[in-house]
């Protein structure tokens, strides 16, 4: 006779599956399914029974106490993991306390619960990655005091890094709606070994929820609705997602959509900096001419909102136990998004554009990926994926009280193919290798628009090469872990890497620019990277870690043939510059961890990265000239330039602290310092000191959190002369330090319903974080319902 078990979360009532019961001799062992169910008839009716999961705290009970109908055990979350599975560091699952990196983990739970509009927004509220934003519609996160393409995002096994990824201020994370997120690991330091070109600062993988089988004959229907109110932007968001799993086939569906207002910044202003980032006018077409009208409401940000939907679609395929093949189409595009930093210049105290914004921001993945666990003699696990990418991006703009309208359209078509393989050659020592490839196509057109006539004139630049422009990339990749004893752990891998890039400009864009180099660029380029990693568990639960590693980035398309007005305030102009070369970096990093009594966990990690041939911006001689003509204005010239050698060195230190089985504490503060070396000035995307620390409580259908997050002074001396820094959105004296104070709280009403609330920035705190453009959100007061079904 079966006596059946339910295992619940006890903060949100939903089913937790993979808990393991065992007895007191160890000598039977049972798990939960997908709905949180176990049998444990097989335990003797003297047992006393270990409730246990990776992610929550043990339970212990006997086999008497369940035995009325119906039993149900409630499991409290664990704020320390030590026993936690990543995939981010060699794209397998592998024992985090093995790996000598650095890695944050962020699960679909917190996601729900931190109710963020975007996931530059979630990354940014685990207190360890800095987000600048130019406009409301963007986030570029920054990982070490590295940004854009030189931090590498990966979404579901596969690169979305491509050939126009650009080096200053990068918006494409949020095209990934966070609540179509499973899980998202964050991997600090280059990971060229694994995943090649752009690892530099780190690795970003994002996981998508995948279709659940059923464990038993009939199907297994679930589904997720929310809805969502925020009102320092009047967000109003939605979703809903749909799973249907049989015994061999599985289906998830989930479709998204976001709708943002003009954002509110923080009323509560430091009087020393008087109507810094205020919105007193901003640009109206009336009667047929563009005017300057006085915002009634400078608080608001006018125009900054914008919509947004995701689309996925998931088929899983499981012929045999240990042959699956999942399908995974995805589709995101948004509204036009205002260029708000933009919008805000003015020349002579009058706006210098009435139009600047981004057309629909439109993505398209698509991948197949087959996975085998039939272990033979090459491997014991292997995972194959064909994946297909189509990119489109749009940068409109017309000059205050001018007729003509300048459009720039670019589409990146991207084909990747993947293999991994895993291989135990004992029981101490792991196996990983794999090969990679990469083909990318861009298309750039440009034209301008007179906005009376109509009338398209095709004398605009186009913002990359119009004739051609191509990248392909092939790897090889071996790493291998070995435990040398219940001590050391010795890891280390090593990358070839072959990057090609081809380019070519029409006669039309040629006869516009007159560049002073030929009409076409090839380039190939060569990297061998590597890494050596330790790890000690020398006892009384130290673990201590140390790695050497390298990483590279080839040049893409945008490095070298861009042509853009950077940043209007300072008038800079960017040229290509066929003569880049690779830039390398070289990291050394140490991490000493312990943690006492399972209850409370301190971690520091010190690291210096040495780059060579740094790409940067700098002033740059065009046809033996350093300023020219553009758009009707004298403009500086500038270039990615290889800039020899400059070091970034920083620390990051956590605390976890499981004060009671109740109450937590978290806190997370990262420092970081970068300098170009030959003439010691600041290098460019460089954060102040800016940190976290939460306090939570979790009781039975309840879960609160107040928090802060708070930033340190970034002074105007410590500002890039790139401009990539965007000293001229900052006060005289940099970007004042501030924190805010927030509070969550969430209330599981039965089973299927979730009520949640928030309230972030309680003070009302006025600030802009350092390199944005647009002021921060003010109080905003937050309302979710969800139900699950």
């Amino acid at each position: 006779m079966t006596q059946q078990v339910t295992v619940l979360d006890r903060s949100d009532l939903q089913p937790i599956d993979q808990v393991s019961v065992t007895n007191q001799s160890h000598n039977y062992l049972v798990v939960t399914n997908t709905l949180g169910k176990i049998d444990i008839s097989g335990f003797e009716a003297s047992d006393t029974l270990f409730f246990t999961h990776i992610a929550f705290q043990p339970y212990i009970t006997t086999k008497k106490e369940l035995s009325r109908p119906d039993a149900r055990i409630y499991l409290t979350e664990h704020i320390i993991r030590l026993d936690e599975f990543v995939i981010s560091a060699n794209r397998t699952q592998q024992k985090k306390s093995d790996l000598p990196y650095k890695i944050e983990t962020i699960s679909a739970k917190d996601i729900q619960f931190d109710n963020p509009q975007t996931s530059a927004q979630m990354l940014e509220q685990t207190g360890e990655v800095f987000i600048q934003q130019s406009q409301m519609g963007g986030g570029s996160p920054v990982l070490r005091g590295l940004e854009a393409n030189r931090v590498l995002l990966v979404l579901d096994g596969v690169r979305l890094n491509n050939a126009i990824y650009r080096g200053g201020h990068l918006q494409n994370v949020i095209t990934v709606d966070p609540s179509l997120l499973r899980s998202t690991e964050i991997l600090f330091g280059p990971g060229s070994v694994i995943y090649g070109s752009d690892a530099l600062g780190g690795v970003i993988t994002l996981q998508t929820f995948d279709p659940v089988l059923s464990d038993e004959r009939k199907a297994m229907i679930r589904s997720r609705v929310y809805g969502r109110f925020a009102s320092a932007n009047i967000e109003k968001s939605g979703g809903f997602r749909l799973n249907v799993g049989l015994k061999k086939w599985g289906f998830l569906t989930a479709f998204t959509y976001s709708n943002f207002g003009d954002l509110r910044q923080g009323r509560s202003r430091n009087p020393f900096y008087g109507s810094f980032g205020e919105r007193l006018f901003f640009a109206e077409r009336i009667d047929g001419k563009d005017s300057m009208v006085i915002n009634d409401k400078p608080w608001i940000q006018k125009p900054s909102g914008y919509s947004q939907y995701s689309l996925l679609q998931k088929v899983l395929f499981a012929p045999s136990s240990d042959l699956k093949f999942t399908l995974n189409v995805q589709y995101s595009n948004s509204s036009d998004i205002p260029r708000y930093d933009r919008l805000t210049d003015t020349v002579n105290g009058q706006l210098k554009y009435a139009e600047w914004y981004y057309g629909p921001q439109e993505r398209l993945f698509a991948s197949i990926k087959g996975s085998l666990t039939n272990a033979n003699k090459i491997y014991d696990n292997a995972t194959i994926i064909l994946a297909y990418q189509q990119i489109r991006e749009e940068r409109i703009n017309r000059r205050f009280g001018k007729k003509d309208k300048k459009f720039n359209m670019e589409r990146v078509d991207l084909f990747s193919l993947y293999g991994d393989f895993r291989k135990r050659l004992s029981q101490k020592d792991e196996l990983q290798y794999g090969i990679s490839a990469d083909l990318n196509l861009v298309g750039s057109k440009a034209y301008s628009e007179d906005i009376t006539t109509r009338a398209r004139f095709y004398n605009v630049p186009t913002r990359y090469p119009d004739k051609k422009a191509q990248m392909f990339n092939v790897a090889a990749y071996l790493s291998n872990v070995w435990k040398i004893s219940s001590v050391f752990t010795f890891s280390q891998g090593i990358r070839y890497t072959y990057v090609s890039l081809s380019a070519a400009w029409s006669d039309t864009i040629l006869n516009i620019m007159q560049f002073p180099f030929s009409s076409s660029v090839v380039q190939d380029n060569h990297a061998v990277n590597g890494y050596l990693g330790w790890v000690a568990h020398p006892g009384y639960d130290w673990k201590i870690s140390l790695i050497a590693s390298s990483g590279f980035r080839a040049p893409n398309i945008d490095d070298i043939g861009k042509v853009n007005d950077s940043n209007s305030q300072d008038q800079l102009l960017i040229v290509p510059n066929p003569g880049l070369k690779p830039e390398a970096a070289y990291n050394l990093e140490l991490s000493l961890a312990k943690t006492f009594e399972k209850s409370l966990r301190l971690e520091l990690t010190g690291y210096y990265t040495w780059l060579t041939d740094a790409i940067v911006l700098r002033p740059f001689q065009y046809n033996g000239q350093d300023s020219i003509q553009f758009d009707g204005v004298l403009c500086q010239v500038q270039a990615n330039t290889n800039a020899g050698r400059a070091h970034i060195y920083g620390a990051q230190g956590s605390l976890r602290a499981q004060v009671t089985r109740t109450f937590s504490i978290t806190s997370n503060l990262t420092y970081t310092c970068g300098r170009v070396r030959e003439n010691n000035i600041p290098l460019d995307h460089i954060p102040p000191v800016f940190g976290m620390t939460s306090f939570k409580l979790e009781l039975r259908k309840f879960k609160g959190d107040f928090y802060v997050m708070y930033n340190g002074w970034k002074r105007i001396s410590d500002y890039s002369p790139s401009g990539e820094d965007n000293q001229a959105y900052a006060t005289p004296e940099g970007m004042p330090a501030w924190y805010t104070l927030n509070l969550k709280l969430s209330y599981q009403v039965n089973k299927f319903l979730n009520v949640e609330g928030g309230v972030e920035n309680i003070l009302d705190q006025n600030y802009r974080k350092f390199a944005s453009g647009i002021s921060s959100p003010g109080r905003n007061f937050i309302v979710a319902l969800r139900g699950s079904f």
